[in-house]
């Protein structure tokens, strides 16, 4: 019985995400409720500089046909999803992580003796500097990511410094 293509692509995008704050050593925990219009809470287990146990919320798309720029993916987006991520006045950061998939789901996960391979790579965008926009007006909004903000073990973890990322604004 298979659960859907988006489903079985959205589950995906989910688990990159929780593989990756598991490499960095970070604590990726889901609301009971998706209500507030974010996937994960990511914590770091302790302190960092002068913060105490920092975290960071994710709202996680997957997409399997991505278009874009040299420079950006232009995510289509529906604009209560991207209220959830803009503008200012969070008490927590928040990020949209964009996971880019393969179209043929065999393609998601290899694995071998040695290593585990998950097809293809994650990328992160900040919406704090954008506008929010009426969703009586507007359905969806095209969302900039840059392709320069990839999310590895490492960048996953400079997210979550006591000074913030590099925040890039959708244009």
């Amino acid at each position: 019985m298979s659960y859907g293509k988006y489903n079985h692509q959205g589950y995906f995008g989910e688990s990159f995400v929780r593989v990756l704050a598991s490499a960095a050593g970070l604590i990726a925990g889901q609301q009971d409720v998706d209500h507030t219009g974010v996937d994960f809470s990511i914590d770091f287990p302790g302190t960092r500089g002068t913060v105490r146990f920092p975290k960071i919320e994710a709202q996680v798309k997957s997409w399997s046909s991505p278009k874009g720029t040299d420079s950006d993916w232009l995510y289509p987006m529906d604009v209560r999803h991207y209220n959830n991520l803009a503008g200012e006045g969070f008490a927590v950061s928040r990020y949209l992580f964009l996971i880019i998939v393969p179209s043929d789901v065999g393609q998601y996960a290899q694995a071998d003796e040695t290593s585990l391979r998950l097809s293809h790579c994650g990328y992160w965008a900040s919406l704090r500097k954008s506008p929010l926009l009426d969703h009586a007006a507007q359905r969806h909004v095209t969302v900039p990511v840059p392709k320069r903000n990839l999310l590895t073990v490492k960048g996953l973890q400079s997210l979550l410094e006591p000074r913030p990322a590099q925040r890039v604004p959708a244009s």
